[in-house]
């Protein structure tokens, strides 16, 4: 479906008394994310032109009550949008908004015109709903953390091809009533379980409580080099969980050693050299 486009710039130097012209009406901007962009926090903005007239977008960015604050495109040159061509800009995503507001999203593109720039908006389209997606995240990630921070702190090679994970659980202090049950993690497109594709952890967590640590063991869904080398999200494990009966499932955090360490677990417990495992990790 294509994007509503609005001028909101003036024309730069001179008069006339035509308007400037419009931005081509076959350009239209969508949300996309992809795997690559999930753990580094970003977004695409994917321009499409289907009309018959290059645009040459200088810069953009996305604002959304789901942001709170509006999202850039780190542009380092200019981008010519031919027609015909996609183009998809990575903005970097802000902290996100989870109180409740509308959703819709738009595009501001400042693009070169008769020797200057001018800048219009534009409606985004945002066909997976990522937006929608994100704030939903942030709410169930306010609503676990608000009874405690669980997080995957350490791992330990076994020596026969398994590995035992740390997962540490630090209940956030005061009075609050609010349970938290963990119910089970879920592997990644590298990583499984010994007990399968999750791990049961059947645990209940109160506010005020001491710290505590749970341990799951891990090991290799796969060893193909392709596979550990580029995989994006194998580090990220999803927690299952039960806030005050609701369930959701949110990404375990993980520092940045530990992500290294599982990379180099699974290459090692494949027989395969560490150095181009840690291409995930740092293409990420």
């Amino acid at each position: 479906m294509g994007a509503a486009l609005t001028l909101v710039g003036a024309a730069l130097a001179g008069c006339s008394a035509d308007p400037p012209p419009a931005l081509p009406a076959g350009l239209t901007v969508s949300v996309v994310q992809q795997r690559g962009d999930i753990v580094p926090g970003r977004l695409q903005l994917r321009l499409t032109n289907d009309s018959d007239a290059a645009v040459i977008v200088v810069a953009a960015t996305l604002t959304s009550a789901a942001l709170s604050t509006p999202a850039e495109w780190a542009a380092r040159r200019a981008e010519s949008v031919a027609p015909g061509r996609v183009v998809d800009l990575p903005v970097a995503l802000p902290a996100l908004v989870c109180a409740a507001g509308e959703d819709a999203a738009r595009v501001t593109l400042e693009v070169a015109a008769g020797g200057g720039t001018r800048s219009a908006e534009m409606d985004a389209d945002d066909p997976l709903r990522v937006l929608d997606r994100l704030r939903a995240t942030q709410c169930d990630r306010e609503a676990v953390s608000a009874v405690a921070h669980v997080e995957a702190t350490g791992i330990a090679p076994r020596g026969d091809g398994m590995a035992d994970v740390s997962v540490s659980i630090t209940p956030a202090g005061g009075d609050r009533i609010s349970s938290l049950e963990l119910v089970a993690l879920r592997g990644t497109p590298l990583l499984r379980f010994a007990t399968g594709d999750e791990a049961p952890l059947a645990t209940t967590v109160r506010a005020g409580e001491a710290p505590s640590t749970l341990t799951v063991a891990v090991v290799p869904r796969r060893c193909d080099p392709h596979a550990i080398a580029e995989d994006k999200v194998g580090t990220l494990f999803d927690l299952v969980a039960r806030v005050d009966g609701r369930e959701v499932v949110v990404s375990l955090g993980r520092p940045q050693m530990v992500a290294d360490a599982l990379v180099t677990f699974a290459a090692e417990a494949c027989g395969l050299s560490t150095g181009s495992a840690h291409a995930e990790t740092a293409s990420g």
